[in-house]
């Protein structure tokens, strides 16, 4: 095997195991501290503008469009996919317990495995791609524009999902804490 075969089977080998991860945390009851929920989703967002700029430098002016229409298609995405959750919410706590459903892994995941199938299509493997002066892998217009569109959907996922979790904590009931006498 040559040296780009084998980083292209470590890189499919680690994806799926992220995958699979993230698989075996989400049939899991998770909890959220609504304190700290946003974490994540803002971390997403860093990457996501960080990739933007590069598809910006190196593919398309137009890939910020594309991420912005990608993270209100993605934000709609994650308030469907909230309506496959189970959600256990604790007031006192102030805490939301959260179990997504298959379909609302298969949503996430196949919108991370459309980009990365789009990125390997047009582009090659990884290690394939030519690079240009700035370091950066050249990639066409049309690459740009779908990746950070579809980049943006995953992230727009998540959020849509936080958001939906805590408009349920909101309009819960308040339950009163108990008392010992």
């Amino acid at each position: 095997m040559s040296p780009q075969q084998i980083q292209t089977v470590v890189i499919i080998g680690v994806l799926v195991l992220l995958v699979g991860f993230r698989i075996y945390r989400q049939t899991r009851e998770q909890r959220w501290p609504l304190g700290s929920m946003w974490v994540m989703p803002i971390i997403f967002i860093l990457i996501v503008i960080i990739a933007v700029a590069g598809d910006t430098i190196s593919g398309s002016p137009l890939a910020p469009l594309a991420a912005i229409v990608g993270l209100a298609i993605g934000f709609g995405v994650g308030m469907y996919q909230g309506n496959h959750t189970t959600l256990r919410i604790d007031k006192p706590g102030k805490a939301v317990f959260v179990k997504v459903k298959p379909i609302g892994t298969a949503i996430f995941i196949g919108v991370l495995a459309l980009r990365i199938g789009i990125r390997w299509v047009i582009g090659g493997a990884p290690g394939q791609a030519a690079v240009g002066a700035n370091g950066l892998p050249v990639i066409t217009p049309a690459e740009a524009i779908i990746g950070s569109g579809l980049l943006a959907v995953a992230v727009g996922s998540i959020i849509g999902l936080r958001w939906y979790v805590k408009r349920a904590y909101d309009e819960a009931p308040t339950v009163a804490a108990p008392t010992t006498t």
